[in-house]
């Protein structure tokens, strides 16, 4: 991965477009962790695939292309989500309520679940965490934040959410408890 980032830097744009598929799920799963409407996502990924080739150049050291690379999409989705943060279109409403319906059942879905009960202000810490699998070395710096702040933040979110997920009937290894219990 190291030899793509480097050819890219040099300007190949084959390794540059490697790179692009090679992080596009990465890109997908923090985009829809942090925006919620297709149209939102998909501008923050074009946006941010635009700025990586015209700012490569900026990338002091490559090893940390991913960093940046996440960095750079977390601003341009807090770009949009600021910019969009009052307007819910009525016809994305009802989309999107038949979309949550199909996708109910699925580990992504549970996983967003999961995120909406994190607060705001840490939700970004554990997208990263738990579903890019980044240490909390590599949070620290992409949200330029203390890497200590970060451990501590995620440890009072998860006793929140043990909490919460325990006064709603789940154990941490049964799952839900069923009512005839």
């Amino acid at each position: 991965m190291l030899t793509l980032v480097k050819k890219a830097m040099r300007g190949d744009k084959e390794a540059f477009i490697a790179l692009m598929d090679k992080h596009s799920d990465s890109l997908l799963r923090i985009a829809h962790g942090y925006l919620s409407q297709e149209a939102d996502i998909a501008d923050a990924i074009q946006d941010t695939i635009l700025d990586a080739y015209e700012h490569l150049s900026s990338l002091k050291e490559p090893r940390y292309f991913k960093t940046w690379l996440i960095r750079i999409l977390l601003n341009n989705c807090n770009h949009i989500y600021n910019k969009n943060k009052n307007y819910i279109p009525l016809e994305e409403v009802s989309e999107n309520l038949t979309d949550t319906a199909q996708e109910v059942d699925t580990p992504l879905f549970r996983f967003r679940e999961l995120l909406s009960y994190v607060s705001e202000e840490n939700r970004i810490c554990f997208q990263l965490y738990y579903g890019e699998e980044l240490t909390t070395r590599e949070i620290a710096d992409i949200l330029h934040i203390n890497e200590s702040t970060i451990r501590s933040r995620m440890h009072r979110e998860k006793l929140k959410l043990k909490t919460r997920l325990q006064n709603s009937g789940y154990t941490a290894s049964a799952g839900k408890e069923s009512a005839s219990s």
